[in-house]
């Protein structure tokens, strides 16, 4: 469209192929770098959202901004939002949604961790995503360490998505109810205020639930909750009080 060509610096109406990768991210210096320079002509603060694939992949990030913190350099990342393996648009490919990366809890461990090691936590905000649904799916990930949970899913079924993944338009197929397209006749059938009143009911049974969950465990803020809130349970049944031992083993396993 016109727009989108403005905007992307191209012409109109002609078929776009954008490249998975970005010519400034090579590696993690030069991505830090683009951060930078980011950081300098906006004057607000810059993140990057990725998907931890291991251990080591993640711990070259906490040393990176480090290294950068410790010459004085502004040039890393001011916040990670990190996507858990299991989630994903439904416009991404199945594949892609269900198989690559770690699960959240997993994820953020391993980052919550690795910045702590290199005393870089408080200079990093770290955000968790992947199926937050219920109130105790984010407090989960609170008390692993999540600043902030991002949530899509479960506000895009509030407003009446039923999962039926067109969410590209490709091949013709437009979404079902009218919540993700362009297609004017499926628009004209989503009725905006009355989704808009069942998005609202589920923020504030949200929060709500979350407040319920606090109170039970003595706590009136997120900021007082920790991993030592939380108990796990592996596939056979065994309980873990202690969530280190829990993830050391889930991560050799």
């Amino acid at each position: 469209s016109e727009e989108i060509a403005y905007y992307r610096g191209v012409e109109a109406h002609k078929n776009l192929f954008s490249p998975n990768q970005f010519p400034f991210a090579h590696n993690l210096e030069e991505l830090f770098d683009f951060i930078g320079r980011l950081k300098k002509l906006s004057q607000k603060p810059v993140g990057v959202k990725i998907v931890i694939s291991s251990q080591e992949a993640f711990d070259a990030y906490a040393k990176l901004i480090k290294e950068r913190l410790d010459a004085g350099s502004d040039a890393y990342p001011d916040f990670i939002t990190i996507d858990g393996g299991d989630g994903g648009s439904g416009a991404a490919p199945l594949e892609m949604m269900m198989t690559v990366g770690m699960t959240i809890s997993k994820a953020l461990f391993i980052a919550q961790s690795a910045l702590l090691r290199e005393g870089v936590r408080e200079k990093v905000k770290l955000i968790a995503s992947e199926k937050v649904l219920t109130p105790d799916d984010a407090i989960v990930l609170f008390g692993l360490g999540a600043d902030y949970v991002a949530i899509a899913r479960a506000f895009m079924m509030s407003a009446g998505c039923i999962r039926a993944r067109e969410c590209s338009g490709a091949h013709g197929r437009a979404c079902p109810v009218g919540l993700a397209t362009q297609d004017k006749k499926k628009r004209a059938s989503f009725l905006v205020e009355k989704k808009a009143r069942n998005i609202a009911s589920y923020h504030g049974q949200m929060l709500s639930g979350i407040r319920g969950l606090l109170a039970v465990m003595g706590l009136d803020s997120l900021q007082k909750l920790s991993k030592e809130n939380l108990i796990f349970k592996d596939n056979t049944g065994k309980t873990y009080m202690d969530v280190e031992c829990y993830f050391k083993e889930a991560l050799v396993d």
